[in-house]
């Protein structure tokens, strides 16, 4: 059940004279899609390992040129970062996230996430790991009734629950209800037909009466009803908790105000939900499958949490007290991570490295090529949080951004790691997580990687 580049697959790479770059595997006019299509990350992680720091991929009719030297990164994304923006390819997304933060530009894009930072300020973190363990408590409890009848528990369905429940309490200030299942089988829905748009030399319109956009079509319809229920529900309560949710509607929801503004409140409260649910969910179940396979790792990390906690709750001063957990969630942060390619146009010509780059070039940074590529990372698909204890960091900067970089690093990267040493500190009080034979896990690349389906663990006392 190990997750590991397939060794059979090693793309064929020419050299090309007129501008030094090495390509992988192409055919005529469909380029290298038929290969991404196949088996993308295998793809692009193979082809990082053997075509240098860039590499010029064809899809169809585009031409993206992939970096993956940390130097060629940090230009675009930080030293010439106002040169670039997201690319068309993130398109698909627009009818989920429209112009939310995820996808806005410019000085639009400050303005949201100086709106939205104010949800994630200082005095705020200490009363999130509280209600994360509120959270987090009832599921606990679940599964202690699932381990004495010997039943076991889907991890990854368990974890999208249990991060939408936290989201929903600290931002929104309500808890997961009966919507839940609706909420999880929308997102999968609409999230895998994002990502076979983005590889697609074609796509049906979204208004051709087609079964695929009737389902998507659907799945967004029960979002938008999933946010209007929550705006309409703080409306109707009279109430002005100090969340979110509030400073949305303060921002964006008042009639009388020059920003009035109620799809962008839609657009970035949905945003909100999928981004600070989904990365983190996925990023968990990593976790405890890494875990589950690893028991030497386990052990350290269940003596860490006993030591420290001593079998209460972890309260906001313990999160640095646990340094172990933040090593294995950083370790599979590199293996899976979560933003697992980011891709940007140039908006002007600029030049990275000896590499030329003209106005309207795509430009790819793939996070899990770069996370995975032998001349950067020691024993790269290893499982060995022992990489990032603090005296045996030798990454560069650059080779490691499962979050993003620069500017639009991602606002609850924070807020994802406090979440996940509560939930991963709390489970490892309770009990000792075994996978169920004969599973075959591996991840699927949508939006975020999720695992491509159930992961069953059986459940004993720690």
């Amino acid at each position: 059940m190990a997750i590991a580049l397939n060794q059979n697959f090693t793309p064929t790479v020419e050299s090309q004279e007129n501008d030094g770059l090495r390509k992988p595997k192409a055919v005529p006019i469909l380029g290298s899609l038929p290969f991404i299509r196949k088996d993308p990350l295998n793809f692009f992680a193979s082809t990082a390992a053997a075509c240098g720091g860039a590499t010029e991929l064809s899809f169809g009719f585009e031409k993206v040129l992939m970096l993956t030297d940390p130097a060629y990164i940090r230009h675009v994304s930080v030293e010439n970062a106002k040169n670039y923006r997201k690319s068309k390819f993130y398109g698909p997304l627009k009818p989920l996230l429209g112009e939310g933060i995820l996808l806005a530009e410019g000085d639009e894009w400050l303005s949201q996430r100086q709106t939205a930072g104010k949800a994630f300020q200082g005095p705020e973190l200490k009363r999130f790991v509280t209600t994360m363990g509120d959270a987090a408590a009832p599921m606990i409890a679940r599964w202690h009734r699932k381990a004495a009848r010997g039943e076991p528990v889907d991890v990854t369905s368990e974890m999208f629950r249990l991060t939408l429940d936290i989201v929903l309490r600290c931002l929104f200030s309500v808890e997961v209800n009966e919507r839940y299942p609706d909420v999880y089988d929308a997102l999968t829905e609409i999230l895998r037909d994002t990502e076979k748009r983005i590889w697609a030399i074609a796509s049906p319109p979204r208004w051709m009466p087609t079964p695929g956009n009737a389902r998507y079509n659907a799945a967004l319809r029960t979002l938008d009803r999933f946010v209007l229920d929550i705006v309409e529900d703080r409306r109707a309560s009279g109430q002005r908790p100090n969340d979110f949710l509030q400073i949305l509607i303060d921002a964006y929801g008042d009639e009388s105000s020059d920003k009035f503004n109620p799809r962008l409140l839609r657009d970035q409260a949905l945003s909100m939900v999928l981004a600070g649910h989904d990365t983190t969910a996925n990023v968990l179940s990593w976790v405890l499958f890494e875990l589950s396979k690893n028991p030497v790792i386990a052990r350290q990390l269940k003596d860490e949490v006993d030591t420290v906690l001593e079998g209460r709750r972890p309260a906001f001063e313990d999160l640095s007290k646990l340094p172990f957990i933040k090593m294995v969630f950083d370790e599979t942060a590199r293996l899976y991570p979560p933003a697992w390619t980011l891709s940007r146009t140039a908006v002007g010509d600029d030049q990275v490295g000896n590499h030329q780059i003209k106005s309207g070039d795509n430009i790819m940074l793939c996070a899990y090529a770069v996370h995975r590529k032998p001349s950067l990372w020691r024993n790269p698909e290893g499982f060995d949080p022992y990489r990032f204890a603090e005296a045996n960091k030798s990454h560069q900067q650059y080779a490691y951004f499962p979050f993003g970089l620069g500017a639009r690093t991602c606002l609850g990267a924070r807020f994802a790691l406090m979440e996940s040493i509560v939930i991963i500190a709390m489970i490892f009080q309770s009990f000792r997580l075994e996978l169920v034979p004969g599973q075959v896990i591996r991840p699927e690349p949508m939006l975020t990687l999720r695992p491509n389906g159930p992961i069953n663990m059986a459940l004993s006392g720690a």
